[in-house]
């Protein structure tokens, strides 16, 4: 008796001995921990795994009993699939005979959870008899787990996706990690880890690192510097915060920088300064007079730039509201007074006037004088004003002469959509004539500022437009610029922009008059011209063939991709390059070259048929080319348009198509003549030696083989109805008599077949269908498959038609033991046939690929009571 049976007597225990199994059940029944036992039998080479107990944590854990759990398998318990895997475990177990740890994830009654597994083998005289197994529930480790991977993605896309550089270094200055900005910024293209300052950086940029790094480490708080980081761009100006990074001890165990790039606001600050610096600099090189009002007392401080405007020395000016009060023309001071007065009441922003003012010599100078309140007490009354005097004289003098003219400029061009402007640096005014106004969507009686000009730019141009102005106000350089404005409506509208600097008697830029034209339909057509063309460029560099033009000279105005990657080389790399420079072989360029000029002199398309061309790797390749005459859109150069396939791959592949066709045909005729033939004799001799056998036994092996003959005639048959399938260059339909091919077959098989019946519902109609001669192995597959996978002893088939406006329906019913609903797609597909079959498989197959080609269909359905229905539907001839 072996040891399982000795241990399927009684319930399985383990036995601890004396006192110690009392200790060893009370740790079973109070651990924490899940605990199990599965017994272990082994038969032959196979284990059955039993559960015996499991402890109080395991049934609360998993909401399993004991009593539910005894004596089953895991299979059993725990369903198929997860009882398969659980077995797996327990069998690695055994086999290794060690103790295992894995994690697994089980659905119990006590819930889907995952659970960490310990099995332990008991031994009993070598062999393991028991499997101890401590379970851990882990779901909540791994929710927490699953959280924690949340985290740190969300973490990592952050950190990935900020435009700062982020970095991480550890005490010792090793890189730990940096995001992609600080990669990019770095020109780091693999993994940083491990990397110092010294891998990055020149000896001075390392020390001043390693310097804030110290004070970091050092200090335990952040510091935020300002510093110039050398990079593989140049150089870059950062504001980069350095904190420490503490582990759960409170020990600095990294230091966590951060780095934003400030270049541009350092620019931003160098420039107002220069700003600054000009503005002073224009203050007294501009002859700009300065005026300090105190509201209070009137007196007014007037620099030095304010009293030579008027030919005085500064001494000569006194400082008092009189001084400037007596110099105005009488004229305009009552408009002067207005403008001030509507200004301290808060109607205006600013007080603005111009005036004339009486000079040293008695003359009157136009002067226009600009001022703001900056100071009011607490009852909102004002204390200090200032402002300052520019000498507009000349301006003045100038605006009469331009006025003259204005009119004459307008006349000559309102027919080209011209119009003029004009900017006065000086009171910084902005002037429009009347076809601007209309290009602007504007009415002409509206008054636009010289910023607002600006703000019509669209806004990808409205840089390039104020640095131009800019350029042309500080460095008189003009401008003609193609820019786009957004119309009053929001219409966007292409202009051209022409600007040209005024200068004042010392050469000083005072203004700016330029033109502004409406070019609008003109860009829309080089847009599209140009759309055109590079939608052309990108098909024909989608075309898997060669496309080309040459001119006269053999040099490509054009290659594409196909034609390039031929010669080992780009588009950019062929095009404007001789032919002889391009193709490798002299004797293929001699013969291309000559070809082209055929072409062009003779002014007619040419299909030069098959030709060689040797690639830059040394391969010959076969081309199909046709070359028409073209001529280029830009010069009227004349010119040829090629297109050539590569067809070395088809020509090949031809060859051997045309090899297998003969070994086919070939093979074809063994077995329509040879083999077939054989088959014949074997059967005709089988059926003489059937008549000379005595006993039954005989009898049935001879009536075996000749069947088996019979059916490798079929086989044949069916061998033969498939070569010339494949043999067919394609299938031509024509009209087919469905009486006399459908006839025919009902006959053969009537005589062939000894246990079969075939009848026919009604008469078969006097219809032809578009088929080919192959129709007939059609219904003979068909009739043969109702026959002989028939399961009764008369095999019963019934032949019944059914004509429609379009096609003929023919369905051949059989009483055999029919075809299941998942099955009845299949049987048509290659190799398919039934387990009972001794068929090849190919029969239903090859019916389907014929009805197909003809354009038909054919399906099966259940026969009643019994049995199955193949349905055939072929088109009806005209």
């Amino acid at each position: 008796m072996d040891e399982s049976e000795s241990r399927s007597d009684a319930e399985p225990s383990i036995d601890f001995g004396g006192e110690g199994a009392t200790v060893y059940e009370a740790i079973f029944r109070e651990i924490e921990d899940a605990v199990f036992l599965i017994d272990v039998e082994r038969a032959g080479g196979d284990y059955t795994f039993t559960f015996l107990r499991n402890n109080d944590t395991h049934q609360r854990q998993t909401g399993l009993s004991e009593d539910s759990m005894r004596g089953q398998t895991p299979r059993e318990f725990l369903g198929e699939e997860q009882g398969a895997t659980v077995a797996s475990n327990y069998r690695r177990c055994v086999e290794q005979q060690t103790t295992v740890e894995y994690e697994e994830k089980l659905d119990l009654p006590g819930g889907t959870g995952y659970w960490k597994t310990k099995l332990t083998p008991i031994t009993e005289g070598g062999d393991v008899a028991y499997i101890v197994g401590v379970a851990r529930d882990i779901t909540e480790e791994k929710q927490q787990e699953r959280t924690h991977d949340q985290t740190y993605r969300r973490f990592e896309t952050v950190l990935e996706t900020m435009s700062a550089a982020v970095f991480l270094k550890d005490t010792d200055g090793r890189y730990l990690l940096m995001n992609q900005a600080c990669r990019d910024l770095l020109d780091i293209h693999g993994d940083p880890e491990g990397m110092t300052d010294e891998d990055l950086f020149p000896p001075a940029a390392v020390e001043r690192a390693r310097s804030d790094d110290r004070r970091v480490l050092q200090d335990g708080e952040p510091i935020e510097i300002e510093e110039t980081v050398p990079t593989p761009t140049g150089e870059s100006v950062r504001l980069t915060r350095k904190s420490p990074v503490y582990d759960e001890e409170g020990t600095i165990v990294a230091i966590c920088g951060v780095s934003t790039d400030i270049s541009e606001q350092k620019e931003r600050e160098r420039t107002l300064q220069r700003l600054k610096d000009r503005l002073e600099l224009a203050v007294e090189g501009g002859q700009i007079g300065v005026w300090d009002w105190d509201m209070i007392s009137d007196e007014v401080e007037f620099n030095d730039q304010w009293a030579e405007m008027l030919g005085h020395t500064p001494d000569e000016i006194e400082p008092h509201l009189d001084a400037w009060e007596r110099r105005v023309h009488p004229d305009d001071l009552e408009a002067v007074e207005d403008a001030l007065s509507d200004h301290i009441t808060g109607e205006t922003g600013y007080y603005e006037a111009e005036h004339r003012m009486r000079t040293a010599a008695g003359e009157w100078k136009w002067i226009r004088d600009i001022g703001k309140i900056v100071e009011r007490d607490e009852d909102g009354d004002p204390v200090r004003a200032v402002g300052i005097h520019l000498d507009i004289d000349d301006r003045k003098r100038r605006e009469a002469e331009l006025e003259r003219t204005r009119s004459l400029i307008e006349r000559t061009q309102e027919s080209a959509s011209i119009g003029w402007w004009e900017v006065d640096l000086v009171d910084e005014s902005l002037m429009w004539s009347d076809e601007v106004y209309r290009i602007h969507g504007v009415p002409a009686n509206e008054s636009v500022e010289l910023a607002d000009g600006f703000e019509f730019y669209h806004p990808d141009d409205r840089d390039a437009i104020e640095t131009a102005f800019d350029r042309l106000t500080e460095e008189a350089e003009p401008y003609d610029l193609e820019l786009r404005i957004v119309t009053e409506s929001g219409q966007t509208r292409w202009v051209r922009s022409i600007g040209d600097p005024q200068f004042d008697d010392g050469g000083e830029v005072v203004g700016a008059l330029g033109l502004f034209q409406d070019i609008t339909e003109r860009k829309e057509y080089e847009f599209a011209l140009e759309s055109t063309r590079e939608e052309l460029r990108q098909i024909i560099d989608l075309v898997p063939d060669l496309v080309f033009v040459k001119n006269r000279e053999g040099e490509y105005l054009l290659a594409n991709e196909a034609t390039a990657t031929a010669y080992g080389k780009t588009p950019e790399e062929v095009e404007g390059k001789s032919e002889a420079d391009i193709i490798p072989s002299v004797e293929d360029s001699e013969a291309f070259r000559q070809d082209d000029l055929d072409v062009i002199e003779s002014g007619k398309p040419r299909r030069v048929g098959e030709e060689t061309l040797t690639t830059a790797d040394g391969e010959t390749r076969i081309l199909q080319t046709t070359k028409i005459p073209y001529q280029v859109a830009e010069t009227g150069e004349d010119a040829v348009l090629g297109y050539a396939r590569d067809v070395t791959e088809l020509k090949e592949y031809e060859r051997t198509l045309e090899e297998q066709r003969d070994n086919l045909k070939l093979l074809n005729q063994v077995v329509r003549h040879d083999i077939r033939n054989q088959l014949m004799v074997v059967e005709s001799y089988t059926e003489l030696l059937e008549d000379s056998l005595a006993d039954d036994q005989s009898r049935t092996y001879a009536q075996t083989v000749i069947a088996a003959a019979r059916q490798a005639a079929d086989i044949t048959e069916t061998a033969r109805d498939v070569t010339d399938v494949l043999l067919q260059a394609g299938s031509d339909r024509t009209p087919i008599s469905l009486r006399t091919e459908l006839g025919e077959q009902i006959e053969r098989t009537r005589s062939d077949r000894d246990r079969a019946t075939v009848s026919v519902d009604g008469s078969i109609p006097d219809v032809t269908v578009l088929a080919d001669d192959l129709l007939e192995a059609v219904f003979r597959n068909l009739l043969t498959n109702a026959v002989v996978h028939n399961d009764k002893e008369v095999a019963e088939v019934t032949v019944s038609t059914r004509v429609f406006d379009e096609s003929v329906r023919v369905s051949i019913a059989d009483n055999g033991p029919g075809i299941a609903d998942d099955h009845k797609e299949q049987i048509f597909q290659e190799g398919q046939k039934g387990l009972e079959s001794g068929g090849t498989g190919v029969g239903l197959y090859l019916v389907k690929t014929l009805v197909d080609t003809y354009d038909g269909d054919v399906w099966v359905e259940d026969n009643e009571p019994t049995g199955s229905v193949f349905a055939v539907e072929l088109s009806l001839a005209d």
